[in-house]
């Protein structure tokens, strides 16, 4: 063997090396991009009606909530969860494209699940229905996913 053989028998190892070494890097960085990005905010539940226009509509997230026994699902109530912003601190903007709206079935169950910023901050949820008090709820979103009651106040007694 001469000594020119020996340097093309090392040469396709060291070209392999460099090769693996930068398909690794680039798989790495791709992960890290993708992983980084976006979080996710999910808001599911149902939406629920009193009897009797008593007392104000009220909502709950990720807190205990009242005995749902004697209450009627309300279908087709409009719910709109906005996030990316910190709406404790700011007005809801029904222009800023961080929202998804949704219907109730028939049950008064919904659910809402939407890429968002990936950390933590103040949501709000809206819920609506002509002839009900409509709710604003303002929420900590850190986690997900959120089990979500509203109790929807009628503006005149609901007939049986």
């Amino acid at each position: 063997m001469t000594a020119g053989n020996k340097r093309w028998k090392a040469r396709p190892l060291t070209m392999v090396y460099y090769r693996n070494l930068l398909l690794v890097t680039l798989v790495g960085v791709v992960l890290v991009i993708c992983a980084a990005c976006d979080g996710s905010i999910k808001a599911k539940g149902k939406v629920y009606a009193r009897k009797t226009p008593i007392g104000k509509s009220e909502a709950f997230v990720d807190e205990s909530f009242p005995d749902s026994s004697q209450l009627t699902p309300v279908k087709d109530a409009t719910v709109t969860l906005y996030h990316g912003r910190n709406y404790s601190q700011e007005s809801i903007d029904k222009s800023f494209g961080m929202h998804d709206t949704t219907k109730t079935d028939a049950n008064g169950a919904f659910e809402l699940h939407e890429v968002t910023a990936p950390y933590s901050f103040d949501a709000a949820l809206v819920v609506e229905k002509e002839g009900y008090e409509p709710i604003t709820k303002i929420f900590l979103h850190k986690s997900d996913p959120h089990e979500v009651v509203v109790v929807l106040a009628p503006t005149e007694s609901i007939p049986k």
